[in-house]
């Protein structure tokens, strides 16, 4: 038996062994999970940063979007002279909504040839930007003229004053006397201030960088081993640089204290249990095995906690994500819809005319070139039936259209869209309606109603490429138990069913379980959103509904919609009596900003015997009132410069005019759009026939 020497020698051994490979395993295990933590971190700071970085593609893409509107409206122009007496109006629109626009120019061979506002003219005019003495200017200069994509400089000092970008593009179709160049001056600071409503945490130091590197805003050096988020502009990706404020090792420095701490104890623990192995081993082995369950449970309830925190920051980002693409989607839409209507009604209006001198000309060789030209109207008339569907897509994604649940019949509403599905689907592809006898009563918005029958019947035509047949059924359904439902999952009760059938390719099985997903979509880039099914699934789901498919390849598919039928049937209601479309010379004022609507209202309303007058918005409106003209209807539209609808409604009625006002609009966010006796409503895009009915039904009380 070794004296107590000995045995004290070997403990203080075996102790220091204990205690040198602990503190190695230690170190080890401290290193590994320092930089375990750091790459946490480092995904945590992207998280942060990905939303700013999609604020400011969407604040600098928008603005590159104007700039191309500028170059097709140079494109447009037939003479030099209509493009420099429209241009102010152009830029006026494209400045309209845009902070940080300071000035929209047309170049020629290097000089300044028209800029606006017209402030700066005095002294841009003429100024020759390949003499520039900043030798950025005269190379992006002639850069952008050599070249079809769109060219940023900056950012410098710009001739208005201040720091900003200047983005060039080459026009298109350069002619002679026209400009061969178009330009779009941004300050930074407006465009940075609405970009920074996604702002990473104070904790965050984020720096951006253009295309070559060069800080567009903060400085490098404080950012240390940064992540690099791009940023997609125009003429090349941008990036965010981003760190902790107080760098990676601080941010990560709390979680590593409690398990250095722990790691201490350890090596404490390990080192007393190989010091005290005579007449204690047995006793410290439990106590260090006790202790060691004690921190793996810890460690476990700090990776379940880190792994929760993960998820929910992933989810914050996907909503902040979807927040966005919606308020873009609905900016779209908005815009669109006025578009829409002025092509909507000009091809009507020439539609019209184009029958007129049919008429006239029956039976000669201009009669069959007019019906050439009809035949190409109705084909435009086809291409905007379809744009409105996607603009209703937009709307109902983002959800900034005005939904109005009430009691429709099912039969109704398919019977009032057949006209436009057969537009929509071709010659090639046979439209067939099976409907019910007796009313199909169920509570949901007429429109959005339409919309999904539109969407279907549009997706089962893009499954028909070489012709066939698409089926549309309605029909009630009595379910007395979920047993004896005709699909799984259906519960018992009384519905209402919608099924679109077509004998097209058919779809895979993973595709079926894929396809009412947002944005996906098995056509080319360019040929779909992926949006259709998905608003479709979303509205008859709100709606207290159920949507089924069945689909096999080869032989088609057929997509089954299922809506609460209401308890009682449609009552017979008598007609109303139908108001005359034509007019009595009742006066009108028409107020809209946009020049290409106001002309295509007024038309549409002399040509229907009204008198007409214009204003460019709310103050203008305002200001022919106050003179003591009287019209009979103020038609307006929401949102416009200076003075908007609803606030001309307000002043109206302060005045005590008694006057009746309808308004027009294309659903944009934050619009009040009311639809009762004093303010009636008509939305965009709208039909000449639809406005004048309209027009004419509120005018009913004063006739």
């Amino acid at each position: 038996m070794p004296g107590p020497s000995r045995l004290r020698r070997r403990s203080i051994i075996a102790a220091l062994l204990t205690f040198v490979g602990a503190l190695l395993l230690g170190v080890a295990f401290d290193r590994w999970y320092s930089e375990s933590l750091v790459e946490r971190e480092r995904e945590r700071v992207r998280s942060y940063v990905a939303p700013y970085a999609v604020a400011i593609e969407g604040v600098f893409n928008r603005h590159v979007g104007r700039l191309a509107g500028l170059v097709a409206f140079v494109d447009a122009q037939p003479t030099v002279s209509s493009m420099h007496a429209a241009f102010p109006t152009i830029a006026e629109g494209l400045r309209a909504a845009a902070p940080g626009l300071r000035a929209l120019q047309l170049n020629r061979g290097g000089r300044i040839a028209a800029t606006f506002p017209s402030a700066d003219s005095s002294r841009l005019l003429g100024y020759n930007l390949l003499s520039d003495p900043r030798a950025e200017i005269r190379d992006d200069v002639r850069r952008a003229m050599d070249s079809d994509h769109m060219v940023i400089s900056g950012p410098l000092a710009l001739l208005q004053g201040g720091v900003g970008l200047i983005l060039r593009q080459r026009v298109s179709n350069v002619r002679a006397g026209f400009p061969d160049l178009v330009t779009m001056v941004l300050d930074l600071g407006p465009l940075f201030e609405e970009a920074d409503g996604a702002a990473v945490p104070a904790t965050v130091h984020t720096v951006l960088l253009d295309r070559r590197g060069h800080e567009l805003r903060g400085d490098v050096s404080d950012v240390t081993e940064p992540t690099m988020t791009p940023v997609r502009i125009g003429d090349g990706d941008w990036t965010v640089l981003a760190s902790p404020a107080d760098g990676w090792a601080n941010a990560v420095a709390a979680d590593l204290r409690p398990t250095r701490a722990a790691t201490a104890l350890i090596i404490v623990l390990l080192t007393s249990l190989a010091f005290g192995v005579v007449g204690r081993q047995e006793l410290l082995r439990e106590a260090v095995a006790g202790r060691t369950r004690e921190l793996a449970r810890a460690n476990d309830d700090l990776r379940r906690e880190g792994e929760e925190r993960l998820q929910l920051e992933e989810r914050l980002l996907h909503s902040q994500k979807m927040e966005a693409v919606g308020t873009l989607a609905g900016g779209i839409a908005h815009d669109f819809n006025n578009l829409l209507t002025a092509i909507v009604g000009f091809t009507q209006l020439s539609e019209q005319q184009v029958v007129a001198l049919q008429n006239a000309l029956a039976g000669s060789a201009e009669s069959d070139r007019l019906t050439e030209l009809r035949q190409d109207l109705t084909e435009i008339l086809k291409a905007a039936d379809r744009a409105s569907l996607l603009t209703a897509q937009l709307l109902t994604f983002s959800r900034r259209q005005t939904i109005t649940p009430s009691r429709v019949n099912l039969n109704g509403t398919v019977h009032d869209i057949q006209r436009m599905l057969r537009r929509l689907i071709g010659e090639q592809v046979t439209l067939v309606t099976e409907a019910a006898e007796q009313p199909l009563p169920v509570m949901a918005d007429s429109g959005q109603l339409a919309q999904v029958v539109v969407n279907l019947v549009v997706n089962a035509r893009d499954a028909l490429p070489y012709g066939g047949t698409i089926r549309v059924t309605t029909r009630a359904l009595d379910i007395e138990s979920a047993s004896d439902a005709p699909f799984a999952g259906l519960p018992a009760g009384q519905w209402v069913m919608l099924s679109v059938q077509d004998n097209g390719m058919g779809m895979t099985p993973d595709i079926v379980a894929r396809m009412w997903e947002p944005f996906f979509t098995t056509k080319q880039l360019g040929d779909g959103t992926g949006l259709g099914l998905s608003t479709v699934h979303g509205i008859i789901t709100q709606a207290g509904g159920h949507v089924f498919c069945e689909s096999v390849e080869g032989r088609g598919t057929t997509v089954t919609l299922v809506l609460p039928r209401l308890a009682h049937t449609f009552e017979d209601v008598a007609e109303p009596a139908p108001v005359a479309a034509r007019a009595d010379g009742e006066m009108v004022l028409v107020v809209e900003d946009e020049a290409g609507l106001r002309r295509l209202v007024s038309e549409i309303l002399r040509r229907k015997g009204y008198q007409v007058r214009v204003a460019q918005d709310g103050a203008d409106a305002l200001e022919q009132l106050a003179t003591g003209f009287t019209p009979d209807l103020v038609l307006t539209d929401v949102v416009m410069p200076r003075m908007g609808g609803r606030e001309l409604a307000e002043v109206i009625a302060e005045r005590g005019w008694p006057l009746p006002v309808l308004f027009m609009s294309g659903y944009q966010a934050g619009e009040e759009l009311p639809d009762d006796e004093e303010h009636a409503f008509i939305g965009k895009p709208f039909t000449p026939e639809a406005l004048v009915a309209r027009v004419r039904n509120v005018l009913v009380p004063r006739a």
